[in-house]
């Protein structure tokens, strides 16, 4: 047989035909074996799908440690409302709730005055230590866990000033993320042991609480975070968005009536509502709220819009009334929303506007 026979394409067909099928195989078997759902670098990206929850860790009685604590808790949704038979995804809500507060922020309510500051309990804690430190208040009693920071007795300057202390108290703000500081001022009057339940000297107090919201406004860059008091203190907020077993919408707002009563109040102004009457009796507001349209309703197809909303334009540019309750449950407030006439609102209208006021409470 000659050289050039054995070179025959014709004759060499077959064999590389076998020899490609093999290197096939071997590729899709090598492909199987690295990247199946049995391979080595298989897709894990569903695994987290078949995760469970484990119980907690329980050590030998008499032996405590913090380091298997949770020291990044998820903290709870706010809004805990079920999904309509027709969903449109919502636009993405600001990370802050009250998107016009300020960073320090003193409140008062009747007797009580409070501190607002915008960062959760844990990174506010070391700023009341560092204000402490700053002005040499030696510091007697420090529990992160209750939020509580005592000051020794003090000597003011001056003949008459009597020997004084302070309670420093940080407890979670209304909106998730915020923290509330409360001053208590107390002299020898209340003797050593007892603290006094309002200040023995409300301009003393008020001096105090000044100087610590300039502190904590000036340091609110600070970066320092105490797990401690993270872990203790629930900085998910006192506000939500529930839903009953009837399928009404409400806030749930973990505050005491009278508190809750002038929030509301304040909150209808930021967002937008006018007040018109209220009866606190009742526990009602009566309101009313102007809808404005929407960026896309003022191009090129405004016409179709105003045309079909005509009818309405009255209603539109006084304001559609509303009756905002409030139901005290003994530590909690259930806030609704409803029209006068009893005319039936839509779930997504109720949320809408729950929400407005919801963002805006302190």
């Amino acid at each position: 047989m000659k050289l050039h026979s054995l070179l025959n394409p014709m004759l060499l067909n077959p064999v590389l035909k076998l020899s490609a099928a093999a290197c096939l195989l071997t590729q899709l078997s090598a492909c199987g074996w690295l990247f199946g759902d049995d391979g080595t670098f298989r897709d894990r990206s569903n695994d987290y799908r078949q995760a469970t929850v484990e119980p907690p860790l329980e050590l030998p009685e008499g032996i405590d440690s913090e380091s298997i604590d949770d020291s990044y808790a998820i903290p709870p949704i706010s809004d805990r409302t079920t999904l309509g038979e027709e969903f449109v995804v919502p636009t993405p809500e600001p990370l802050s709730e009250d998107i016009n507060r300020d960073s320090v922020r003193i409140n008062t309510l009747g007797d009580d005055r409070w501190i607002l500051v915008d960062g959760a309990p844990g990174e506010v804690w070391p700023r009341l230590r560092g204000f402490l430190s700053l002005n040499q208040l030696a510091v007697q009693r420090a529990d992160a866990v209750s939020g509580i920071i005592e000051t020794a007795w003090l000597q003011p300057t001056g003949e008459e000033a009597l020997r004084e202390r302070y309670r420093l108290r940080i407890d979670q703000g209304v909106q998730r993320g915020t923290s509330e500081v409360y001053v208590l001022q107390a002299d020898i009057r209340s003797g050593d042991e007892n603290w006094p339940q309002q200040s023995n000297n409300a301009e003393r107090e008020d001096i105090m609480t000044q100087g610590l919201a300039q502190y904590l406004a000036d340091s609110s860059a600070a970066a320092a975070v105490s797990m401690l008091a993270q872990q203790a203190i629930d900085s998910s907020g006192k506000i939500t968005l529930e839903e009953d077993a009837n399928g009404t919408v409400y806030i749930n707002l973990t505050l005491p009536f009278s508190r809750a009563w002038a929030s509301v109040g304040k909150a209808l102004q930021k967002s937008g509502y006018q007040i018109d009457d209220l009866n606190r009796t009742a526990q009602v507001y009566y309101v009313s709220y102007v809808e404005i349209a929407e960026e896309e309703e003022d191009g090129m197809f405004s016409w179709m819009y105003n045309w079909a909303t005509s009818n309405d334009e009255d209603e539109r540019s006084e304001g559609i009334p509303y009756l905002i309750r409030l139901k005290d449950n003994s530590g909690t407030v259930a806030i609704t929303i409803e029209r006068p006439d009893n005319t039936e609102m839509s779930k997504s209208d109720t949320e809408r506007l729950l929400k407005l006021i919801k963002r805006n409470i302190s």
